[in-house]
């Protein structure tokens, strides 16, 4: 027996070399057919195994000589299009790239003209639904498929997303940014505390602007605002649960990476503290979910439907065909699987599905972008000025309580404060790369640079973002660094239309010429700099792009109103000197400028460095704390 064991683990080692070396010959022919440039690789970036391992392994692999590794090495690291950025490609002179391994062909894109005939071509490039498990933890959603299904679940989720309900998303992001501004400068407005915190509480401001627009719970702030409710939570009830509606979402995408690498069997039975959260916050969280919807089930059933805000829910339960005449017969799950009833057009489970995406994608990437916002314009004061400067301009000392959104919104969109949100998402989008594929045996052709080449059937495309961003074919720059670094004003290309423009909301339609739904504003205002198509997508492109695309623009636009209207925003210095120490340099002196220089140091590396992606691309290693300060009380005015 010990002697057959030897023997059977050689012969499928043998045997799995062969069929490896098999398939990579395979994959090899395929590029070579391509015309597409190509790099060999010996593992895929995106296999499990290599998800979990890859930090334990890459540093034996740096080990090895040079020689052996130097073509392919930066390529395993699953982040190398975030480390790497446009560099590789304009390294190999092609801004079109496969890697090449034994088990997978992967494709990679920053061309815009590429980029644009894929995300045109839906049916030839469809997204591969099978990347998007994790999103489906609760029900099948308008994320997380394709084809008619999709079409399905997009003209039941689009209908809320009306310019008529961006007012209510205004209305909500300037009370809350309100609230997170006096909790971070206390109540006397005095400002200048150290906010250690800004990514937490950015996180949470988007959360409690979706929960009040689109669902009707209204979340308050922790020592700002007050209520007779559990947690500050009110429109949610505690009883009954072991985590509050806050704290479970919080956990469960603090945790996300568990319930998207294991199965959730096996989180409920791991003797580990991390996994046995992530199921907890999962169950908690979506007994949250199942409870609101529940009552707005009951509410359509009864005919005692109240309208708040977007009422993202109610527009689920009422466009998944539960109405006063029939709520009461499709209010059930049925016992296969995301199945709905006989005329119930989505399922409990999807409808709760949507719900989660809904809360996902409107906090989230919203958060990110006020975070990295801020910090960029604490990195660079001449821009800070600049945006209050048009602010100024804009609201001409106009009281919050009366700034009007059809008055006040296309003045922000088409001015500094667009230009701002715009850069801000060029240099830090929401994801790095934009997942496409080919069906398996039907490769697909594409020009590229005046050249046809073809993409391999049966691959994922990805769309890199954070390189088509930083392309120079693309983008006006004064130098080579220069799309490495955050200038807002590279979007004003009429410093006449800083404080006024116009937008434009416009309707999709797929390319059969049906409508699909969601009101789909332009990435940019008319009076900013206008990209080629498919040079800046960071809401994604195409029929694919982002339903919440306004909502968002609109939320982030406020909130840095708000902000900056009194407030400038500076990196804290507490770990390199104290207040009394800061006091005794000279303003603007010689010592100051070098304090403030260590602490933007630090930023700049976690900017990078610290960077990395579950979701959303997020600062994962470190914080960068602030301070606001009165305008005219600056202590690094330099």
């Amino acid at each position: 027996m010990i002697s057959v064991l030897p023997l059977a683990a050689i012969t499928l080692s043998i045997l799995y070399a062969t069929y490896s070396y098999r398939c990579f010959a395979l994959n090899l022919a395929e590029a070579k057919k391509s015309g597409i440039p190509y790099v060999i690789v010996p593992i895929h970036l995106f296999g499990r195994f290599w998800l979990i391992f890859h930090r334990l392994l890459i540093p034996y692999l740096e080990k090895l000589p040079s020689s052996w590794t130097q073509s392919w090495l930066e390529f395993t690291k699953p982040e190398w299009t975030w480390l790497l950025l446009h560099e590789p490609f304009a390294r190999l002179k092609t801004d079109i790239l496969l890697l090449v391994s034994p088990s997978k062909i992967t494709v990679w894109v920053c061309d815009a003209d590429a980029i644009s005939q894929i995300t045109t071509r839906r049916n030839d490039f469809p997204k591969p639904i099978e990347l998007y498990h994790s999103l489906s933890i609760y029900g099948i959603n308008v994320v997380t498929t394709e084809g008619a299904m999709w079409r399905h679940h997009r003209k039941i989720t689009s209908p809320p997303f009306t310019e008529k309900n961006n007012h209510l998303v205004w209305a909500e992001s300037l009370h809350q940014a309100q609230s997170m501004l006096t909790s971070w400068v206390g109540e006397t407005g005095e400002g200048n505390k150290t906010v250690a915190t800004v990514a937490k509480d950015t996180m949470r401001l988007s959360l409690h602007i979706i929960s009040r627009a689109g669902f009707g719970v209204r979340l308050l702030w922790p020592g700002v605002e007050t209520t007779g409710g559990e947690q500050g939570e009110e429109g949610i009830d505690t009883k009954g649960h072991e985590m509050t509606y806050t704290d479970a979402l919080s956990s469960l995408l603090h945790n996300m990476l568990w319930l998207m690498l294991v199965p959730q069997w096996l989180l409920k039975v791991l003797p580990f503290k991390q996994p046995k959260l992530a199921y907890r916050s999962f169950v908690e969280w979506g007994k949250h979910m199942n409870e609101l919807f529940q009552r707005k089930k009951e509410a359509v059933r009864d005919g005692t439907e109240f309208q708040e805000g977007m009422d993202l829910m109610g527009a689920l339960v009422k466009g998944a065909g539960m109405t006063e005449e029939n709520g009461a017969a499709n209010g059930r799950i049925t016992s296969e699987k995301n199945q709905a009833p006989s005329q119930q057009l989505l399922s409990d489970e999807e409808i709760l599905g949507n719900a989660y995406i809904f809360i996902l994608a409107g906090h989230e990437t919203t958060a990110n972008a006020i975070h990295f916002s801020l910090l960029f314009l604490a990195l660079k004061r001449s821009s800070q000025l600049h945006l209050q400067k048009d602010l100024d301009q804009i609201f001409d000392g106009t009281k919050i309580d009366q700034w009007d959104y059809e008055r006040d919104i296309p003045k922000l969109f088409a001015g500094m404060t667009g230009a701002v949100l715009n850069e801000a998402l060029r240099l830090i989008p929401p994801v790095v790369n934009v997942p496409k594929s080919t069906h398996k045996g039907r490769p697909q052709s594409l020009t590229v640079d005046g050249r046809k080449v073809t993409v391999p059937g049966g691959v994922h495309v990805y769309l890199d973002t954070v390189a088509t961003h930083r392309n120079p074919k693309y983008w006006p720059a004064t130098s080579a660094d220069d799309l490495l670094e955050f200038r807002p004003e590279r979007w004003l290309i009429d410093a006449s239309k800083s404080a006024n423009g116009t937008t434009t909301v416009t309707h999709t339609t797929d390319s059969e010429g049906e409508e699909i739904g969601g009101p789909q504003g332009a990435d940019t205002s008319s009076s900013l700099l206008r990209p080629p198509k498919g040079a800046y997508f960071p809401f994604s492109e195409g029929h694919r792009a982002c339903l919440g695309r306004r909502f968002a623009q609109v939320e982030v636009l406020a909130v840095l109103a708000v902000l900056f209207r009194e407030y400038s925003v500076e990196l804290a210095v507490d770990d390199f000197a104290s207040d009394e120490e800061v006091e005794k340099m000279p303003k603007g002196g010689e010592e100051r400028q070098k304090l403030y220089a260590k602490a933007a140091e630090r930023a700049k590396v976690l900017m990078t460095k610290g960077m990395g992606s579950i979701l959303t691309l997020q600062m994962r290693n470190g914080q960068v704390p602030v301070r606001l300060v009165r305008r005219g009380e600056e202590r690094f005015a330099f």
